[in-house]
């Protein structure tokens, strides 16, 4: 059985911005708030979708570093 993925504020808000930037597809996204970090988990459908996360999680935190561990898995 598979779980269901975390969600929390800053990932709706992040899934929000994403939308806004531009129509990608991001899934399961879940948003890792750290004291001077932030760290994206899930899975994009480009890079443009992984690049457009990194700019959402940059504007909510624009004084944390970002790591962007999105898997690019893209459907044939």
């Amino acid at each position: 059985m598979r779980s269901q993925p975390r969600t929390s504020p800053e990932t709706d808000r992040c899934m929000d911005l994403i939308q806004q930037l531009g129509s990608v597809v991001v899934s399961d996204l879940c948003v890792d708030v750290g004291f001077h970090s932030i760290t994206l988990t899930g899975r994009a459908g480009s890079f443009y979708a992984k690049e457009l996360a990194t700019m959402a999680a940059a504007r909510m935190y624009p004084d944390h570093q970002i790591e962007n561990q999105l898997q690019v898995v893209v459907l044939r």
